[in-house]
Formats: C-alpha cells, structure tokens, sequence
C-alpha cells in the first residue's frame, strides 16, 4: 500500500484513485478521504505542494470551474503545482465534421459524442464545459496561476497514466500550472 503524503490532493478521483494522495469526490466512493465539491474543500490555504484533477474539470460548469482553480490556487503552497486535463474541444469538434464529411476518425461517431457531452452512466456523468488552449490559458491567468505549460511530461514524471495518454488521438489538454 502506498503512503499517502498529506500535502498532495486528487480532485474528482472517483474510484480509481492515484497512489500517494488524499482523495476528493463527491461520491462517498471506499477510499475517498473528502467528500464534497472540489471549490468546497476545507483545508488550510497554502497547505499543498501538489493537486491533481484528472477527468474532473469539464464536468464543471464555467462558474465551478472558476471557483475549483481559486480554491486550488489558495490550498497550494506559493510554487505549488496544480495538473489536471480537459478534452481539447476543437479536435473532438473536428471529429464530428469528419466522421458526417464522410472521412476516417479514430472513434466511433458515439465515442466522440460522448467525450463532448460526457457518458451520462448516472447523474452528473455530463460534460458542462468545454475547452481549448486559450480559454484555458484566460481561466488560468484570471485565477493567479503561473508557468503553464502544455503535455504529457509533468505526468509521466509523476507516473501518473490513464488509458487515454497512450493515444495520442484520445486530444486532451494536459496541463501544469503552478500557484
């Protein structure tokens, strides 16, 4: 079993939890150590070094979204590092005008709809926003976040993986950004 450092947070971990965190959900799922919305969390500012949201943020609404990064900006240490990913919308959008131009895409027309719109297995499995590389950026500025950077690097380095980041056409916005 692996240690869980105190000053490291997954956002959003549902029930395949990242090694060596504390855990947030909104689901009461075996393992999760806070439960409740990720803008709601109640733990001392400046107490991270590290958080991670990993097929969390999309499921948010523009106004949560924004008060999940001034949350995390404000639980991490000056220099702490926040990662998270979004579906890089224009891609999945140029999926769609392809698959109905009568061109290849790597997914089933329903797998696309679904990383648009979310999978919709229960209540709240739906998408309530979408993003590209400069709206994140302007989301990011506007929340005091610093150094962003862009790929799978920060990931890795961590050995953090999920299935997508082996498939380059599974486009997903990878991001590091420090507080």
């Amino acid at each position: 079993m692996t240690e869980k450092h105190l000053d490291r947070l997954e956002l959003g971990c549902g029930v395949n939890q990242t090694p060596g965190y504390l855990h947030n959900d909104i689901n009461p799922f075996d393992g999760v150590d806070i439960v409740g919305n990720p803008w709601d969390i109640d733990l001392p500012d400046h107490s991270m070094k590290e958080v991670i949201a990993l097929g969390l943020m999309e499921y948010l609404t523009y106004q949560q979204f924004s008060m999940t990064l001034d949350k995390v900006r404000r639980l991490l240490e000056p220099g702490g590092i926040f990662l998270f990913d979004v579906p890089d919308i224009p891609v999945w959008c140029r999926y769609v005008v392809d698959h109905f131009d009568g061109k290849p895409i790597p997914f089933s027309i329903d797998h696309v709809f679904c990383t648009l719109y979310g999978w919709q297995r229960w209540p709240g499995d739906e998408h309530k926003s979408g993003w590209y590389r400069e709206k994140l950026d302007q989301a990011l500025n506007t929340a005091g976040f610093t150094e962003t950077r862009y790929g799978l690097q920060p990931f890795e380095e961590r050995s953090i993986a999920r299935r997508r980041m082996a498939r380059p056409h599974d486009a997903h916005l990878y991001c590091q950004t420090r507080a």
